[in-house]
């Protein structure tokens, strides 16, 4: 079905779009079932072409500005109570089912027939709704107020969220990984963005995160929608054993698609959880998850253990009985504990191990290395060299890492940072062959200097005039500079190549004649002044006007050139003179030229005629 995409959008060939004049008009034109009927009987497939969309018969819709501001009104509650939407703010009911229904029903309606009376119908939210929503405040991805997605570096409302237009904004929800201390975050959330969960506690006994002011939210909550979501059972859980063992499976993993932002890192029976957002994760995370919350819980239970023994051994049977059955369960959590502990040393420290015993199925990392996850790298890398913390909840990320190990075919993630974290060796050999790759992980001027050189002057045009391609040191190199440097002393034939292509291919794209190109580097004039002064005259034959190419060694080059090479001096003159006359005269101009401009602005007028929308 036809839908409308506001602001700023990524289309593809599987996403072909119309960009017509008035789009209310357009969505319930293109909406209407007779054009859904006559689409699909121009092309029965599921991929709609551009030229079916161009052969679509468009009828009349009356009202359609009236059925589109309702439709659109429907979906901005509809996505302010979606958590998943970077629009959503707080759970609430949904008009966004009924709103639909209403508008198919309008676009439908017989000619000349009034516009359906729209009355809003709200479809309720599940009660989980509500507890996500908790757990999202109380880890500091959202405000408790409707402010919606909180910066996760200040905690404060994001650009999307204050009503900032996206395209205004220089940063993105959650797009860094300069994650401040916990101190300087603004919102009043969990330090760190960790939930520690203790099964080894007793439900009324708040010595995990649950006793955390931030965690209010959670408990009142639950306490309000707790018992909606556990009908059926025999008495009503507790919002510890729910958050532990449901809340991920049951509801978390399937709103996100399986590409959660909450993570469990849970021990093998889940009695210990660490719930974890990803938008405040950073290098020291699991460290802090060490120090904070699991070695002061193995304490306690040493503790403990060390009391139940002294009961056991004492005079009062009674005691002693009831003492020797919780020294189980207690040793039980213990050994449980300290295996979850070794397990995070192991991925905080060194990284994950490998999923299988067998090498084959499944390298072993090439070099030890910190956890530092990285949000460019997605969900599913950055979880899976946790696969061992996440395993008892959540089983992807083992065959994610299993994956990430081998690198083959389709399954190649060898473009991730944590690829080249702990298969530096590998990725690294790669880089060198696969320019793509080199820019991903900022070798590119080390291992593909030309291209890097040409992809420079391209994106100078398309992206701005000061546009560099920039990369930090790599590998004892000295970054971009340095490298860049050395590619146009080391080798100006090259370089100036790359000149003239970008030259050649700048007078093809734009109408209007170049006057210019600038060239932020010092070096080719002064290696290469035959051609560069060659190429300007040539532009200048060909468009007619003056060109000319800027370096900062320019004008020394140029007037040492002119000096030694009167004779091209005297050809600028003389094309100069030829270009000043075609402009004095330009009905002169060839009559090939002329037939060519004829039948271009015919085309564009059977174009324009033809086709009344552009679509692409």
């Amino acid at each position: 079905m036809p839908a409308f995409i506001a602001g700023a959008a990524w289309i593809d060939s599987k996403g072909s779009s119309v960009y017509p004049s008035t789009p209310n008009i357009a969505v319930c034109q293109m909406n209407n079932s007779s054009a859904q009927v006559v689409m699909k009987s121009l092309n029965p497939t599921l991929s709609f072409q551009v030229a079916d969309v161009n052969r679509l018969p468009l009828f009349p819709i009356a009202n359609a500005d009236d059925i589109f501001a309702q439709v659109e009104s429907a979906f901005t509650v509809h996505e302010s109570h979606h958590e998943i939407s970077v629009e959503f703010r707080q759970p609430g009911p949904s008009p966004w089912r009924a709103a639909q229904a209403w508008a198919q029903v309008a676009v439908d309606r017989p000619e000349n027939s009034p516009l359906p009376e729209y009355v809003e119908e709200l479809d309720p939210e599940p009660p989980t709704d509500h507890v996500s929503f908790a757990v999202g405040v109380a880890l500091g991805r959202f405000g408790a107020s409707g402010e919606g997605i909180l910066d996760p570096r200040t905690g404060e409302p994001t650009a999307l969220a204050a009503g900032i237009d996206a395209a205004d904004s220089r940063s993105t929800p959650g797009s860094s990984n300069e994650i401040p201390d916990a101190s300087a975050f603004g919102s009043p959330a969990l330090p760190h963005g960790i939930l520690f969960l203790d099964g080894a506690l007793d439900g009324h006994d708040l010595r995990d995160s649950l006793g955390h002011p931030a965690v209010k939210i959670i408990l009142d909550t639950w306490e309000t929608y707790g018992p909606d979501i556990t009908s059926g059972k025999k008495q009503h859980t507790p919002v510890r054993d729910w958050l532990r063992e449901k809340f991920f499976s049951d509801v978390h993993r399937q709103m996100y698609e399986n590409r959660p932002i909450h993570w469990p890192l849970s021990s093998a029976k889940k009695t210990f959880v660490a719930w974890v957002t990803i938008h405040r994760w950073d290098e020291s995370t699991l460290r802090v998850l060490l120090a904070d919350h699991l070695a002061p819980t193995l304490t306690r239970l040493d503790g403990e253990l060390d009391d139940l023994r002294t009961a056991r051994d004492g005079v009062d049977q009674r005691a002693a009985r009831a003492a020797a059955d919780r020294f189980s369960d207690v040793k039980k959590w213990r050994e449980e504990l300290a295996e979850f502990i070794t397990q995070v040393e192991q991925c905080a420290d060194h990284g994950p191990p490998p999923t299988s015993p067998d090498a084959k199925k499944c390298p072993p990392r090439e070099v030890d290395a910190p956890y530092a996850p990285d949000l460019d790298d997605g969900v599913m890398i950055n979880s899976a060299a946790l696969w061992p913390l996440l395993a008892p909840q959540w089983k992807d990320p083992q065959k994610w890492g299993t994956e990430l190990a081998l690198s083959k075919g389709k399954k190649d993630y060898d473009w991730s940072h944590l690829a080249m974290r702990y298969w530096p060796t590998r990725v690294d050999e790669k880089c060198q062959k696969d320019p793509s790759l080199a820019v991903a992980h900022g070798c590119f001027w080390k291992y593909h200097p030309a291209r890097a050189w040409a992809w420079e002057l391209r994106l100078q045009d398309e992206i701005g005039p000061d546009f560099r391609i920039e990369e930090a040191p790599y590998r004892g190199d000295a970054g971009d500079v340095e490298l860049r440097a050395a590619f146009i002393a080391n080798h100006p034939d090259e370089a100036i190549e790359a000149v003239e292509k970008e030259v050649k291919r700048r007078l093809r794209k734009h109408e209007e004649p170049l006057q210019e190109m600038r060239l932020l580097e010092p070096g080719i004039w002064s290696a290469e002044p035959y051609r560069c002064y060659e190429l300007e005259l040539t532009v200048l034959e060909k468009q007619g006007v003056e060109f000319h190419i800027l370096a900062p060694d320019e004008p020394e080059s140029r007037a040492e050139f002119e000096s030694s090479h009167p004779d091209h001096v005297t050809r600028r003159k003389s094309l100069l003179a030829k270009a000043e006359e075609k402009l004095l005269f330009p009905d002169a101009a060839p009559a090939k030229k002329k037939r060519k401009n004829a039948t271009k602005k015919n085309a564009a007028r059977r174009k324009k005629a033809t086709t009344p929308d552009a679509v692409e």
